[in-house]
């Protein structure tokens, strides 16, 4: 029977452009009683003007996210969000 997850972990947060980057580490959504664990991974979080959340996988990502003012690029569809 699959164990409970390790709470992740606040790891100091990051500045950028007077907005702060929180830095997260998740390790998993359970822990299986056999098998390989599952790796855990790193997460940034940053808030907009509006007061929402938004994550990225990468420090990367998250940069150009808060340089485009919280704007999703448009999908290569031509889909705009």
């Amino acid at each position: 029977m699959p164990r409970s997850p390790q709470a992740p972990e606040q790891l100091p947060s990051i500045d950028y452009d007077g907005i702060p980057i929180q830095v997260i580490m998740h390790h998993g959504f359970s822990i299986p009683d056999r098998g390989p664990v599952p790796k855990s991974r790193i997460l940034y979080a940053a808030r907009d003007k509006n007061n929402e959340r938004h994550w990225r996988s990468s420090l990367d990502e998250m940069i150009s996210l808060i340089e485009r003012g919280f704007k999703a690029p448009a999908l290569s569809s031509g889909v705009t969000a």
